[in-house]
C-alpha cells in the first residue's frame, strides 16, 4: 500500500510537471485530470463501512476494572 501511494504521488507530480512545461492552459487541464484520478482512486478504495469509533473508558470504569482486579 505505501509504494502505490509513492508511485501515485510520483505520477502526479510528472503528469504536473509536464503540464507545467507545456504552457498554463495545459497545467490546469493536468491539475483537473489529477484531482478526477485522485477522486477516482479514493472512491474505488472505498468499502462502504463506516470506521468504527471506540468510546474511551471513563474514570469510573478505570476504577472498577482495578477493584476487580
Amino acid at each position: 500500500m505505501r509504494l502505490s501511494v509513492i508511485l501515485l504521488l510520483v505520477a502526479l507530480a510528472g503528469v504536473l510537471g509536464g503540464g507545467a512545461l507545456i504552457g498554463l492552459p495545459a497545467l490546469g487541464g493536468c491539475l483537473i485530470f489529477d484531482s478526477l484520478c485522485v477522486g477516482l482512486w479514493a472512491l474505488l478504495l472505498d468499502d462502504g463501512v463506516r470506521p468504527q469509533v471506540r468510546s474511551l473508558p471513563t474514570i469510573e470504569d478505570v476504577f472498577n476494572r482495578a477493584r476487580a482486579s
